[in-house]
């Protein structure tokens, strides 16, 4: 009764040895999701926060907007943990001889790669929903939140020492501001309106909620308000007590609608808009960002072709340089796919040519690799280049000792 069940296992891809392999891959895959992520939001969040420290704003907005942000570096981390995952799998059985007894057993890698392409499958179609449905959301939300946290902070407390505009031609800072962020101290303000510049300066002032409840108007003490239009002679206007002309919203005005341009867009939109007669984007931008979703999608599928070659090493040899090589390899294919959606957006050539053509060249280079260096462990066309390379350094090396040991005893 067990024969039927391990017979099943193995024509689904996950036998005894496929289960080993894809469990040694999500370990470091899930390790590596959490340290790429955590990296890329890190540099984040620390700018956010001197964005918001200066406008103003409250510091605990930060968790809101750093939420807003993880779908979108998903899109990058969930890519480069899976290539962590694989290489590591498979640099543990090649150091391990594992490797070497599976195919010697008759073990194909082919049949260790399907598993490991099932789950890049499975990544892709997380991918691209993360990408294409919740992303243009979180997007959309980060720029609403940090709109109104920042644009229009001023409008319940006021920081001290910095300009804030608050409207169009209206600027106001203050020397120094008590805890509450209401009472200010020397007050300067900016308002310009078409010819006309009023500077009003004032020892103290206070924002108080207007007896409505529903604005901030600012009550200046002891100051002097300077009125200059073009053509005229200024004229100074002294006070000890004015309430400021200009009242302050206490909550921000409605962020604009979602789909202000084609990222905020998901990908159903995307697709609605390309068969508009007068879609709200540029149709070649419109096309170049819903193809350029699904090829990054897709890409990681190939992954485990591109990877696990290179992660075939010989216990002697250098796992640091084909790593190098993977990266670079990676680093290279979003790098074109980029110039090409760019060059797509400006309409250049069609968005499929220039975003599925970046795939086409990966898989090409990815299924040459998999078919050339897989059938003896660490030989590959990249491992023999790297080997050479090796080399040459260490004739090099040789080459210029003498010279190096001419000068350390000249100079001792």
């Amino acid at each position: 009764m067990t024969q039927p069940s391990k017979a099943r296992g193995t024509a689904l891809g996950f036998g005894l040895l496929q289960r080993y392999v894809t469990g040694l891959a999500l370990r470091p895959m899930m390790l590596s999701l959490g340290v790429v992520l955590a990296g890329l939001l890190l540099e984040r969040v620390l700018r956010i926060v001197d964005v918001l420290a200066a406008a103003g704003a409250p510091v605990y907005l930060v968790f809101a907007l750093s939420a807003n942000l993880v779908p979108h570096y998903l899109g990058f981390a969930m890519p480069a943990a899976f290539a962590l995952g694989v290489f590591a799998a498979f640099s543990r059985l090649s150091s391990g001889s594992e490797l070497e007894s599976m195919l010697s057993s008759g073990v194909s890698v082919w049949s260790l790669a399907k598993p490991l392409m099932a789950i890049g499958a499975v990544i892709a179609a997380l991918n691209l929903l993360v990408s294409g449905y919740l992303d243009p959301y979180s997007r959309y939300s980060y720029r609403a939140i940090l709109n109104s946290s920042v644009s229009y902070a001023w409008r319940a407390h006021a920081p001290a020492a910095t300009f804030i505009n608050v409207r169009d031609g209206l600027t106001v800072t203050a020397d120094e501001v008590d805890n509450t962020g209401r009472n200010l101290t020397g007050v300067f303000i900016e308002d310009r309106a078409g010819d006309l510049e009023t500077l009003t300066t004032a020892r103290a002032g206070k924002l108080e909620v207007t007896p409505d409840g529903k604005q901030l108007q600012l009550r200046l003490s002891d100051g002097v308000v300077l009125r200059n239009a073009d053509g005229q002679r200024p004229n100074t206007l002294r006070f000890r007590e004015l309430v400021f002309d200009k009242k302050f919203a206490l909550e921000a005005p409605p962020f604009r609608p979602r789909g202000g341009n084609e990222r905020e867009m998901t990908m159903n939109e995307l697709w609605s808009e390309m068969g508009e007669a007068a879609p709200s984007a540029s149709y070649p931008k419109l096309s170049a960002e819903f193809h350029s979703r699904i090829v990054r999608s897709l890409a990681i599928v190939f992954l485990p072709l591109l990877i696990i070659p290179l992660s075939m090493t010989m216990r002697r040899q250098n796992r640091v340089a084909n790593m190098g090589v993977a990266a670079l390899a990676l680093i290279l294919f979003q790098n074109v796919l980029q110039i090409g959606e760019t060059l797509a957006e400006k309409g250049l050539a069609p968005a499929p040519l220039l975003t599925w053509g970046p795939l086409a060249g990966l898989v090409l280079v990815s299924a040459f690799l998999f078919t050339t260096g897989t059938d003896r462990p660490g030989d590959s066309a990249i491992s023999r280049f790297t080997d050479q390379l090796s080399a040459l350094g260490a004739a090099a090396g040789r080459a210029l000792a003498p010279l190096f040991r001419r000068r350390a005893a000249a100079r001792g």
